[in-house]
């Protein structure tokens, strides 16, 4: 039914906002406002599973591709290398390059990981060079290390360290690896995930990028970085926010699109039977 310019919907809605926009009420509605969120894939970060990482690896993955042999991922932000490690457990003959910049943290990838995936002492972006690696300060090296020191000072109200690390474009380094197809790029960089993608265009345009897995969060307040980019710059991929057990589609108005809270987005081919049988 329809009262004008506005549907019944918006008149319900408008009723709501009438009644119970109050004061009082304030702490009810930021409830409701979290739990949505929730629903939407969005700050569940508490285990893998409920992030819906768990579901991405060991259900999602052995759908998306089409063959499991000689399957390549690129772990990009590796830390100490639990992505890396529940890669393994899913797809252990795949050939798998974890990359970690900060030092100490990078021992310890190397460590665990122990010759099953290839391991790399350096961070990727846009631009190659020496760059300034942010952490908290008196660590041995953190998950919050970024090229943003507003990521540990005003996110994580933390002391900052600063160690400086090497940086380089994806496209150089498979050139330099002499890897033709990622099956899978993971990137997790705390508010550096567009630039990664930025230095990996000629990937792109040749599209020898498979599937895409990577977090939108907060830090991207500091890097500047809004989902439209990442849509624009995805245009051959459709968006999905992992739920524990299912996709959401990352489409619609910015109120919806531009929630910088953590979530993990999973970019597949637009061309993939995949979408054509489960969307």
């Amino acid at each position: 039914m329809n009262f004008g310019k506005y549907n019944m919907g918006e008149w319900m809605l408008a009723g709501y906002a009438w009644l119970f926009a109050r004061k009082p009420l304030i702490k009810f509605h930021q409830l409701l406002f979290h739990v949505g969120l929730r629903g939407m894939g969005i700050f569940n970060y508490q285990s893998f599973r409920i992030s819906g990482e768990s579901y991405l690896i060991h259900k999602l993955l052995p759908q998306l591709f089409y063959t499991h042999s000689e399957l390549v991922f690129f772990d990009v932000g590796a830390n100490e290398g639990t992505y890396s490690e529940s890669l393994l457990s899913s797809f252990p003959a795949a050939s798998i390059h974890s990359f970690e910049p900060h030092p100490k943290t990078f021992q310890r990838l190397e460590d665990r990981l122990k010759g099953r995936a290839h391991t790399f002492n350096y961070g990727l972006g846009e631009t190659a060079g020496t760059l300034q690696l942010f952490d908290v300060e008196d660590t041995a090296g953190t998950s919050h290390a970024s090229l943003y020191s507003e990521v540990i000072r005003d996110i994580h109200y933390k002391e900052v360290h600063a160690v400086d690390v090497e940086i380089k474009l994806l496209d150089e380094v498979v050139k330099e690896l002499g890897v033709k197809h990622i099956d899978l790029l993971k990137i997790d960089t705390e508010g550096n995930e567009l630039a990664v993608l930025k230095g990996a265009s000629r990937l792109l345009a040749e599209g020898r990028l498979s599937i895409i897995h990577f977090e939108f969060n907060e830090m991207n307040v500091i890097s500047g970085c809004f989902m439209r980019e990442f849509i624009l710059l995805l245009g051959n991929y459709r968006l999905f926010r992992l739920l524990p057990n299912a996709l959401l589609e990352i489409e619609g108005r910015p109120i919806i699109t531009e929630i910088f809270g953590f979530q993990n987005v999973i970019a597949i081919p637009r061309y993939h039977p995949f979408l054509k049988e489960n969307t």
